[in-house]
């Protein structure tokens, strides 16, 4: 029988560091993956097949597809071998499937919680408690992790994204030559695959060689003091939280050393891999230098510090923060303000609660075929489900010009912060869209890291026009694809819409009723100060039926 071939790894052309990133992780899978985020239609998903194929039949490839169900991704009884013979059976799900191999992901932010949380655990273990009816047991599953997304269709949880350990940005080539290279060979393999694969043959076979060769070098590549002190230095300048980035630093390093044969690590080698570890983890990525002295890799890292640091400049148009702020100690804000914790006065309820499945379409197994063998009558009895909720805060903040007034950012800066901090032991995860020119902009993914949401907080600025409808249709984006129920938003604005169609305030109206409406709880704070008050955000909540308080009742 002809084998059947997929398309050689080796002939794939113009994505030279996905395919590096994916030998290094063959080399050393405890490297923990990677994430291609880019361009659709660039090989992503042929490199992952091809390199599997390059590695031998032995070598597992998994495509755990986004609507997988729960039974299919970590595996179920055997409803055949329960009814005819009487006995327990698993069937392997795709995790155990994955082990010693990869296991691919494609449009991986598009994944349900659910399973996200079993992934995170499964990378971070090694495999998994299998729990069914009847079951108990321990399932092995160190695999490959390997996932592709389009940032414009989503962002990816911030604890999966850490999980992953190598990031590649993907873009389509733009070479005339190269593009008509790849479409050509496209058109051959798709024709006599059999005969383009024998012309890669070779190749293929020398890179498997190279990879296997390196794994047993692995262990054996000396990582010098000053490696060390650059992968620590470049971790400080990038403001990475946590050690995994360092040691990633190394692991990856070392491998790259394993595969060009190399017996140590140099700092080429390191700035070479630097950015595939650190350009997903750092607040804001910075290359690395040729030059790599201890006395340079210091000054780098003072001249980080003061760009990172948050500047609030001391005109009137911005509040000057006090130094403990800068500190990261908790927020004082003036002394006008009364109470600064905005009353989340559901918020028990919510992350607390649970709530049927709608769907009860998963059948107990071994209670219907028990009861079918008791009675002869087939009668189903379905797995009462239930899933927990997740808190998710929304701060929409108006940080148009008028905000500059009457220090109004200030206050709604020590509002926000304050009510981060009164919440330290729930599962809340937070997020913040604020006002952009004349439009609106996400400022921060939804994260249940306080400090990093506090810092985004920290660093608005006032500028531009009110455009509330682009806000709130911003905010949609935003929870489209996540449970709208367990959401709370809480929107602080003085509500001068001035910008979004000819009428922009019944623009704001028209834009919330259209996306927002389904929302369970939505809170108008009402930043107007001063003494003669158009009062157009309480205009606001009344036509939307909203939540409704002001700045002093806090």
């Amino acid at each position: 029988m002809q084998p059947i071939y997929t398309y050689p790894f080796t002939a794939i052309k113009a994505q030279e560091d996905l395919k590096l990133c994916l030998l290094l992780n063959l080399i050393d899978p405890s490297i923990g993956g990677v994430l291609a985020t880019g361009d659709k239609g660039t090989a992503k998903t042929t490199m992952v097949r091809g390199l599997s194929q390059l590695m031998g039949g032995d070598f597992p490839f998994v495509n755990l597809p986004i609507g997988a169900t729960e039974d299919r991704v970590l595996g179920s009884i055997n409803l055949e071998a329960l009814i005819n013979q009487k006995t327990t059976v698993v069937d392997k799900g795709l995790l155990a499937q994955a082990h010693q191999g990869f296991l691919y992901i494609d449009e991986v932010n598009l994944l349900n919680d659910y399973l996200m949380d079993i992934l995170l655990d499964a990378s971070a273990t090694g495999g998994y408690h299998l729990e069914r009816e009847g079951i108990s047991q321990w399932v092995d599953s160190r695999f490959c992790l390997v996932g592709t997304m389009n940032p414009e269709e989503g962002a990816l949880r911030p604890q999966l994204l850490d999980r992953f350990g190598l990031s590649v940005t993907i873009v389509t080539p733009t070479d005339k030559k190269v593009r008509s290279q790849i479409a050509m060979q496209r058109l051959t393999f798709d024709s006599e695959p059999v005969g383009f694969y024998k012309q890669f043959e070779k190749e293929e076979q020398a890179i498997r060689k190279q990879v296997l060769i390196a794994k047993q070098q692995l262990q054996i590549i000396k990582i010098p003091e000053n490696i060390q002190e650059q992968c620590a230095a470049l971790t400080i300048t990038n403001q990475v939280e946590g050690m995994r980035a360092d040691i990633l630093l190394l692991k990856t390093a070392r491998a790259y050393a394993a595969y060009h044969n190399q017996a140590e690590i140099s700092p080429e080698m390191v700035n070479k891999i630097a950015p595939f570890v650190l350009q997903h983890r750092a607040k804001e990525y910075t290359p690395p230098s040729d030059s790599n002295t201890n006395d340079n890799n210091d000054q780098k890292k003072e001249e980080s510090q003061e760009k990172t640091t948050p500047q609030l400049s001391s005109n009137n148009s911005e509040f000057q923060l006090p130094k403990s702020v800068q500190q990261g100690l908790q927020f004082s804000a003036p002394k006008k303000s009364k109470k600064q914790e905005i009353k989340l006065n559901t918020l028990d309820a919510i992350s607390l609660a649970s709530y049927p499945s709608k769907q009860h379409t998963e059948l107990a197994i071994v209670k219907s075929v028990k009861a079918y063998l008791k009675t002869g009558v087939f009668s189903p009895v379905y797995k009462q489900l239930i899933q927990k909720s997740t808190a998710r805060i929304v701060f929409l903040v108006d940080t148009s010009t008028s905000m500059a007034l009457d220090h109004q950012m200030a206050y709604l800066k020590g509002i926000i912060e304050k009510t981060i901090l009164s919440y330290p032991l729930q599962k809340i995860q937070y997020a913040i869209v604020g006002l952009h020119d004349t439009t609106a902009k996400i400022l921060q993914e939804f994260t249940s890291n306080t400090k990093q949401i506090t810092a985004i907080n920290y660093q608005l600025r006032t500028s531009g026009k009110t455009n509330l409808g682009a806000a709130f249709f911003k905010v949609y984006e935003l929870l489209k694809s996540l449970n709208i129920q367990t959401t709370q938003l809480f929107v602080f604005t003085d509500g001068k819409a001035n910008i979004g169609a000819k009428d922009p305030f019944q623009y704001a109206i028209t834009t919330y009723k259209k996306y927002l409406s389904k929302i369970p709880k939505t809170t108008i704070i009402d930043t107007e100060r001063g003494f003669l008050k158009l009062g157009k955000a309480k205009q606001l909540a009344e036509q939307l039926k909203l939540n409704y308080s002001v700045i002093s009742d806090f």
